[in-house]
């Protein structure tokens, strides 16, 4: 008999949330064979100020392959409680730490409302990146949390050494905590040669939410240096793709583009739906994201398999990249090596850049073939289900 488990966190059709919907829905889509899902999510899209308009607020709704309660908003504590007086469950899944519904369901585990093992999946919010922003307030609810022992009756689970370090920093050694990667989608398009490559030429992308955590002014500075210290190349197109999630952030990062002269074209082409995002990667010659923390990175593993070497920070589980011959992983602290990337990609011509587009696929590919996170997120949940 299938076991019951309960997910809290974002979930489709939202867009706006980025990697942590993708992973969800990875979860689900490929494990339903052995649990029923249930997710219990927000009413609406990260920041929106409408709900959805194509499902039913307030109750469940079947959605691919897991059953969905969207919460009417301000009605959030209630509509937790309830759900889970009312429905079945084996095992709580939490997707994220900090997040409102989070935070509501750990206190009813505290308060022994409910009785069910939880896991909480902090999804990279331990890192020094994501604890460096709004540090006074996520410091002072670790430390209640702490206080009252909660994380001595919780589980939880990442993607990495150091994602497990980060939460060993936090709460000790003698908490629980499982490694279970990130599950990736298995339906893969085949390759297919790349965009032409000219040297002198560079179309560049990045897909991220707009905050401050994925660094998208270090981009734009980059790109100043190299506009400012080469005066070789043509042009250099860099479009930026997703939510803006921080509009102050955001007129940072125009004042930045304003220094740029008409060879470096700064383009906002809005949020892309999940499925949008491979074929849309598959136009551009890089994929330049010097995020300061990410847990795994959906749209990493996405730019490779649509043929997009990568330049990204080392702070990312993508190791190697320059060894693999198919991107950089730089220390944000070294901004004249992401100079040198940039470089790398734009003098690169088309019969070079061919061979490069091709392994980052493979590789990409290879990723995907080779995957443990199945057999860990099974072997995680049925140890916690005992």
């Amino acid at each position: 008999m299938k076991k019951n488990i309960l997910i809290i966190g974002p979930y489709l059709p939202g867009k706006e949330y980025g990697g942590p919907v993708k992973s969800l829905l990875n979860l689900v889509e490929r494990l339903s064979d052995d649990y029923n899902f249930y997710v219990i999510t927000n009413d609406r899209d990260l920041n929106a100020v409408k709900p959805y308009t194509d499902v039913q607020i307030g109750s469940w709704n079947t959605v691919g392959k897991a059953k969905v309660y969207y919460i009417p908003q301000g009605k959030e504590f209630s509509s937790v409680k309830s759900l889970l007086k009312e429905q079945d469950f084996d095992l709580i899944y939490i997707s994220s730490f900090f997040s409102k519904l989070s935070v509501f369901v750990l206190w009813l585990k505290r308060l022994n409302y409910t009785k069910e093992p939880v896991i909480v999946a902090p999804r990279g919010e331990f890192s020094k990146g994501a604890l460096s922003i709004k540090t006074d307030k996520k410091k002072l609810y670790i430390n209640i949390f702490k206080f009252i022992n909660l994380h001595k009756k919780i589980t939880f689970t990442c993607t990495s050494n150091s994602d497990k370090q980060d939460i060993i920093n936090l709460f000790g050694s003698q908490v629980k905590v499982n490694i279970a990667g990130n599950i990736v989608n298995s339906d893969i398009d085949p390759f297919t040669y790349p965009i032409n490559k000219k040297s002198g030429q560079l179309r560049i992308a990045t897909v991220s939410r707009i905050s401050r955590i994925k660094n998208l002014d270090f981009s734009l500075q980059i790109l100043r240096e190299v506009d400012k210290s080469d005066q070789k190349f043509n042009e250099i197109v860099f479009d930026i793709y997703g939510p803006l999630e921080d509009k102050e952030y955001w007129k940072e990062c125009l004042i930045i583009s304003e220094d740029l002269s008409d060879r470096v074209k700064v383009n906002y082409k809005g949020a892309l739906s999940y499925t949008e995002v491979p074929k849309v990667l598959s136009l551009y010659h890089t994929f330049l994201f010097p995020t300061k923390g990410e847990n795994f990175g959906h749209v990493i593993q996405e730019s490779l398999l649509s043929g997009c070497p990568v330049i990204t920070s080392d702070q990312t589980p993508w190791k190697n990249l320059n060894e693999l011959g198919i991107g950089f992983d730089i220390p944000l602290d070294m901004q004249f090596k992401f100079i040198d990337a940039i470089s790398h990609y734009l003098y690169m011509d088309n019969d070079n850049y061919k061979l490069v587009s091709k392994k980052a696929y493979e590789y990409g590919k290879y990723k995907v073939d080779n995957q443990l996170a199945l057999k860990e997120h099974i072997n995680m949940f049925n140890n916690v289900l005992r």
